[in-house]
């Protein structure tokens, strides 16, 4: 598995799940870009764990800590590099990964790709936690597309078998897509999202 992604933009993922930190390198950012980096801690509380019932318990502040790439709260033009340090960690509670792999997770291929040797701690590697560091790469990316005028949104599409109206049925405004990702649930039908949060418990009490 690659942990780079991208060619003139180039953002690479490090680190693991129970390990002192997740992080990325973003190489290419155009320099002299401003980053609001209150606006940017908002956007990595978003994914943040332990936040409601339906996502994960972990407790992570998620705070980010810059070691290179900006100056004066601007990109610089060297490589961005940042951390979000591990702090919840519970690495018994994932001593049986070893022998009993979790059906939807990478547990098994990673033991295959790396022959028994792989972190098994939280999926190592392979966890949900790495998307924290992805988030502060697609923040940063966020900000300096809207400074262009460029907008983008996203919604839950469905789950299990609640679907949530489409964006091919809305008028994609500005107004509409910052007012979407605002919501604590990401839905366009309220409804339909009170209904995946149920399904969402019910899958988990069971």
């Amino acid at each position: 598995m690659s942990s780079s992604i991208g060619k003139i933009l180039k953002v690479s993922l490090f680190g693991q799940s129970h390990g002192a930190a997740v992080g990325t390198v973003i190489d290419g950012l155009p320099a002299g870009e401003k980053i609001d980096f209150e606006a940017l801690n908002e956007f990595l509380q978003r994914r943040a764990p332990g936040k409601n019932a339906y996502s994960t318990p972990r407790s992570e502040a998620d705070l980010p800590e810059f070691l290179s790439g900006v100056l004066n709260d601007t990109t610089c033009g060297a490589p961005l590099c940042a951390i979000i340090r591990n702090k919840d960690t519970r690495s018994a509670d994932y001593s049986q990964l070893v022998d009993i792999p979790r059906p939807g997770h990478a547990d098994y291929p990673a033991s295959v790709r790396y022959n028994g040797a792989q972190d098994p701690r939280g999926g190592g590697h392979f966890s949900g936690r790495l998307t924290a560091a992805l988030c502060i790469a697609g923040g940063i990316c966020l900000q300096i597309l809207q400074r262009k005028g460029i907008y983008i949104g996203a919604h839950i599409a469905s789950v299990a078998d609640v679907q949530d109206e489409s964006f091919a049925k809305q008028k994609l405004t500005r107004e509409f897509l910052q007012k979407l990702s605002k919501k604590e649930f990401t839905v366009i039908n309220d409804a339909a999202g009170m209904q995946m949060q149920d399904e969402i418990l019910e899958a988990y009490l069971n």
